[in-house]
């Protein structure tokens, strides 16, 4: 066993001789019970790279076919304001584009740690590729590609509709809110297949290269410009473009009815790899630029700077906080649309009606005000030692919620500190100690009176908790922290901090209460980039 660092704020008048080891349990940590381990742990690569092969009429623009679904926009549809009714009724405190319980379904890598996102990956393009197909570091290699047992030995997953489920069952909050009938699984599946053609060749990667102009900014694309432009502050100005038509220029041409247009005007093979079309369906042919970053793509369609010029001088400036050149970004007139959009393939165009649905301000009026609904979203509960009395954490409520469970009746509800979490009492009946995650505190509990006597801070975000067997110590969960708070029963003091794995978040005690096990979300104990392995940290409580 290998033993963790033990950080220890003891008190002047007592030593605890606790003793902390970590347990490697060897589960792969993939998506069934028949994925194959990596050599090394995968990391997310984002749908950029998957373009280089995976797009164009050779294999049926499988990315373009992406593009043009619901899942490129399902990081941008959590700005509208129906997200944020789904969430406040779910008992999420934080905007839907910065919560992890949104993000699991709405974004790909959502629970990655930093190093396992390549530079090209980003958040904001929703539930892409690796999604549904595992992080791409180790099969993106062409010859591995082509050989689908290697692949998937490599870490590919093949899309199941099982897999589907998770995201997509029916969740109570967002029926209430969007009211939309349950989703028709079979159809949806036949919506979003995108088969290899059988007679597909590879070719090598595809080109992505565009004209270029010397002494000129380079293009980041839109996703860059996301990382300062997408949260409230910035009037949701990434997820409005990811929204609208043109995020899906570029994508769109890999459509039948695009093909035909095409034809009509004289345009002879592929549309996607025409600078005719290209000129205006993407940002790096309308306009030559300095070159193109690493977070640039063509995919993007027609981008942020297509309407306001190559960005990577400004982005470089506000990277390092430096005063912004007046002329960093170009401004937006008229003619920035109507070279594009006037007698396009015949269609009318009115810019007056055009410029509100895309006008995109920086402030936007604020949501009207939200009324919490009564349902208080319960979490945990236990039952009060040698009593009926079931104790249940309500996080919408910020409350513990009393049930007589002879009577099947509610008998009281005590205020505790925000969201909270688990609850665990001492042998005795006599405390209850609540964990509330957001005020990243522990309520302490007189269970005869009901009430709060003490409130003491811990870790940051606490969820587990549990007391030992002679009700000497609490030990407090700090998930975000990674450590165990000790916290002395009869004083309601933290007598020392302990190291755990990676993102604590509940404990069991043995019959005896000579152990404590922790479970781990993360691994902590693998070497890097090595297949990650379920870790229980196993504490010495004598």
């Amino acid at each position: 066993m290998n033993r963790a660092d033990e950080r220890s704020t003891k008190s002047p008048r007592m030593s605890l001789g606790f003793g902390v080891c970590m347990l490697l349990v060897g589960l792969w940590l993939g998506r069934s019970s028949s994925a194959q381990v990596p050599a090394k742990h995968p990391v997310f690569v984002g749908v950029k790279v998957c373009m280089e092969c995976h797009d164009g009429r050779q294999i049926a623009g499988q990315c373009s076919t992406w593009m043009l679904s619901k899942h490129a926009q399902a990081y941008a549809v959590l700005s509208k304001p129906e997200s944020l009714e789904i969430a406040k009724r779910s008992g999420i405190v934080e905007p839907p584009t910065e919560s992890p319980v949104c993000l699991g379904c709405h974004a790909t890598g959502a629970d990655a740690e930093p190093w396992e996102r390549d530079p090209t990956f980003s958040i904001l393009d929703g539930v892409q590729c690796e999604k549904c197909h595992g992080p791409g570091s180790e099969y993106i290699d062409p010859e591995i590609m082509m050989d689908r047992e290697r692949a998937v030995a490599a870490g590919l997953v093949l899309g199941s509709r099982e897999y589907c489920h998770n995201c997509h069952a029916p969740k109570g909050s967002h029926e209430a809110v969007l009211k939309r009938p349950p989703l028709d699984m079979d159809k949806a599946w036949k919506e979003i297949a995108h088969p290899t053609p059988a007679d597909y060749e590879y070719t090598g990667r595809r080109d992505t290269s565009a004209p270029t102009a010397s002494n000129r900014p380079e293009y980041v694309g839109s996703t860059a410009c996301g990382e300062c432009h997408r949260g409230r502050d910035f009037g949701f100005q990434f997820s409005r473009w990811r929204l609208s038509p043109h995020a899906k220029a570029y994508a769109v041409l890999a459509t039948e009815k695009a093909k035909k247009i095409a034809r009509d005007s004289g345009v002879a093979g592929d549309p996607q790899r025409s600078e005719a079309c290209l000129r205006c369906h993407t940002t790096a042919f309308n306009e030559p630029a300095g070159g193109l970053r690493e977070s640039y793509t063509l995919l993007e369609g027609v981008g942020c700077e297509a309407c306001h010029g190559p960005g990577s001088t400004h982005a470089d400036d506000m990277a390092l906080d430096a005063p912004v050149a007046a002329d960093a970004l170009r401004p937006v007139q008229r003619d920035t649309c109507l070279r594009c959009h006037e007698n396009a393939h015949g269609k009318p165009f009115n810019l007056d009606d055009a410029w509100p649905a895309v006008s995109h301000p920086t402030h936007i009026p604020a949501p009207e005000k939200y009324v919490e609904p009564p349902y208080k979203t319960p979490m945990h509960m236990a039952f009060a030692p040698n009593s009926s009395l079931l104790f249940v954490t309500c996080e919408a409520a910020n409350a513990v919620a009393v049930v007589d469970t002879r009577s099947q009746r509610k008998i009281g509800e005590i205020a505790v500190g925000r969201k909270p979490q688990e609850i665990a009492f001492t042998p005795d009946g006599t405390l209850a100690f609540v964990t509330n995650r957001l005020d990243d505190s522990v309520s302490v509990i007189d269970v005869r009176s009901q009430r709060v006597v003490e409130t003491l801070d811990v870790g940051d975000e606490p969820h587990g908790v549990v007391v030992d067997t002679r009700g000497r110590f609490a030990y407090v969960l700090n998930t975000l922290n990674n450590d165990i708070s000790v916290i002395d029963v009869a004083t309601l003091t933290e007598v020392k901090r302990l190291a755990a794995g990676n993102r604590p978040w509940s404990a069991a005690i043995t019959r005896d209460g000579s152990r404590i096990a922790v479970s781990n979300v993360l691994s902590d104990l693998v070497g890097f980039r090595q297949p990650a392995r379920s870790e229980i940290t196993i504490i010495d409580a004598e």
